[in-house]
């Protein structure tokens, strides 16, 4: 009797301990297509802008699987990626592992994804830079979900939430719809990209000396079409907001104000499919002066020329906003013997509003702790003047 009760127990106990692991481990099983499992998580946000669509039969998947989320392409069996377009970092993605195994390697490797595309946001857009930071990524078993937008932890309820569950007519339905339209925007995008290439490509043979010296000698007959084209507005720029009785500071300031206004900041590259890219045009004076539309190349070398067809010795500087890799442009501006830094490119005033001068004529200092600005400090000049910094002067 005894030993009958003692059997009993450890029945019991075994069957508690059990019943203990199973409450506490999620269910790794779903009947939930991964289209389904997305649409489920893109459900859960009250706040979403327009999303493009990639899956394992698209050509672009390989590539971000390997080039921008840093895992080898035999790790994962299948997988669909939601983003969106443009200035928006908000991204969801949804991806079937080949073993379970792999399941941190992944998580890590996302995680760098995501801190990666927060550093690509910093300042050009802070509040996207703040939505990529706060994004996760949560793994259940194979699957393994990347969650950037505005509520990520309701993104990983509804992502967990569909383990365990049979795919509705109605989450079907959602996810087709949601299929539909983001082909719909992805074809109509494409074309836009196509139609902004064919009419800047002729903008990448821009040859600054050649600009400079039809500008001093007043015979531009021996430019291209593109590089009169580029004088011409340059010319017309400065007629119209350049006074002869400007001091450099007032012309420096007036140019900087002119381009942050004029110009928009070229969204494309923030483009993370493989087909994606800036229109040529964009990373020189040509995106600023006549499309109206450039990166940060474009706000630079279009700064450049004006500060050399206004004889202030100016400078253009190479770096990169953090560490992700990504290159960057400024410049750096002489007045009265002194060096200041001016980025053009991150005083743009995304969004509509007045001129910004949060790095006009700012130290390198400013540029090295108040900013993530990083560059060869022994290849250029250190700026230490505030005389002519914006509100100074």
């Amino acid at each position: 009797m005894k030993a009958m009760r003692h059997y009993i127990g450890v029945l019991l106990l075994t069957f508690f301990l059990i019943s203990l692991s199973g409450c506490s481990k999620q269910s790794d099983e779903t009947e939930m297509s991964l289209q389904d499992i997305a649409a489920a998580v893109i459900e859960s946000q009250s706040e979403l802008p327009p999303l493009k669509q990639i899956t394992s039969e698209d050509e672009d998947f390989a590539f971000w699987i390997t080039g921008y989320y840093l895992l080898p392409e035999e790790k994962v069996a299948d997988g669909v990626i939601c983003f969106a377009d443009d200035m928006e970092a908000s991204e969801i993605a949804v991806l079937l592992l080949a073993d379970e195994k792999d399941s941190k390697e992944a998580e890590e490797a996302l995680a760098k994804y995501i801190q990666n595309r927060a550093n690509v946001y910093e300042g050009y857009a802070p509040e996207q830079a703040a939505l990529a930071k706060n994004g996760i990524a949560v793994s259940n078993g194979k699957y393994i979900a990347l969650l950037i937008c505005q509520e990520p932890s309701a993104a990983k309820t509804a992502f967990l939430g569909c383990f365990g569950k049979k795919v509705t007519d109605n989450s079907a339905k959602k996810a087709a719809d949601n299929k539909n339209n983001t082909e719909a925007k992805s074809t109509s995008v494409s074309a836009s990209e196509t139609e902004v290439q064919t009419e800047a490509a002729a903008s990448s043979a821009y040859d600054s000396e050649a600009v400079l010296q039809a500008w001093k000698s007043g015979n531009d007959s021996s430019l291209s079409d593109i590089n009169r084209s580029i004088l011409e507005a340059a010319r017309d720029v400065i007629d119209q907001e350049i006074k002869d009785d400007m001091t450099d500071y007032e012309k420096e300031l007036a140019i900087h104000d002119w381009i942050t206004q004029w110009c928009s900041f070229d969204y494309s590259v923030f483009g993370r499919s493989a087909s994606d890219g800036f229109a040529e045009g964009s990373d020189t004076p040509y995106g600023v002066l006549i499309h109206r539309s450039a990166m940060c190349h474009g706000y630079s070398s279009a700064f450049q020329l004006f500060m050399d067809m206004l004889n202030i010795p100016c400078i253009t500087v190479f770096g990169t906003p953090g560490s992700n890799g990504v290159e960057h442009s400024w410049n750096m501006v002489k007045l009265d013997d002194e060096w200041y830094c001016v980025d053009a490119a991150w005083d743009d005033p995304i969004g509509g509003g007045g001129p910004v001068h949060t790095y006009f004529n700012v130290t390198s200092e400013y540029l090295r702790k108040g900013s993530i600005h990083q560059w060869d400090e022994s290849s250029v000049p250190e700026a230490t003047a505030t005389e002519y910094a914006y509100g100074n002067h």
